[in-house]
């Protein structure tokens, strides 16, 4: 009988044997989350465990010429992060559970269906990929983690190219020691939007890997009946 081993990958009874460093023996993560903030363009994907961020990036999606490659693209990034987990924790997928931003219905007080249909569309690949792991999806509303998670759902004007309403949770997570995990060079390309220019080199700040940082962390110390299931 063979087992998953985050050294072997399928570990046999010698290999176990001759193995010194037991990593099966070690302590084996108690809760995991995984928060997504989905979109077309970028989608962020951050991963916590025992209520520490383990993992902090973005999906570039705007490369795809459809929504549904875009969509495909996604369902590939989802299923290889979520095969990681399990090879190199040795979970079970009931320790882990996903959370996304819930659709706004409306923006700027109007409804707009073609972004609520296309949205939902993405939602429901993220509820279908992590269901065939068993892994229960729930939403959160954009204030309410941003105002228990960042402290505020206001945007604030800043230096570094960061839209308003996406600076305070830049600078949160900033400020919790993530600077590098959301800091890309962008000093090679043409784009000039969202950036700043430091020692002679230009930047910008990955905005949507910082919210799903906060998305994740509200799995941990969020109030939980501000969770919807999403199925």
């Amino acid at each position: 009988m063979s087992k998953n081993c985050p050294i072997y990958g399928k570990a046999i009874y010698m290999d176990c044997l001759e193995c010194d460093e037991k990593p099966c023996k070690m302590e084996k993560p108690k809760k995991i989350v995984i928060g997504i903030d989905q979109s077309y363009k970028r989608t962020g994907i951050s991963v916590g465990i025992n209520g520490n961020l383990v993992l902090i990036k973005s999906v570039d999606l705007s490369k795809y010429n459809s929504n549904t490659e875009k969509r495909k693209a996604l369902r590939g990034v989802l299923f290889k992060l979520i095969n990681n987990i399990n090879n190199k924790y040795n979970i079970l997928y009931n320790n882990i559970i996903c959370i996304i931003e819930r659709i706004r219905l409306r923006s700027k007080g109007f409804l707009n269906i073609d972004y609520i249909k296309s949205i939902g569309a993405l939602n429901a690949l993220i509820v279908d990929v992590m269901q065939g792991f068993n892994i229960p999806v729930y939403s959160v509303d954009t204030r309410c983690w941003k105002s228990q998670i960042i402290g505020t759902s206001k945007g604030e004007s800043n230096s570094y190219g960061v839209p308003d309403e996406k600076w305070p949770t830049v600078r949160w997570l900033c400020r919790k020691g993530y600077r590098k995990e959301i800091l890309i060079d962008v000093s090679d390309s043409r784009k000039t939007k969202n950036t700043f220019t430091k020692n002679g080199c230009k930047y910008m700040f990955d905005n949507d890997a910082a919210d799903s940082a906060a998305i994740c962390m509200f799995g941990f110390i969020g109030e939980k009946d501000k969770l919807l299931s999403e199925k």
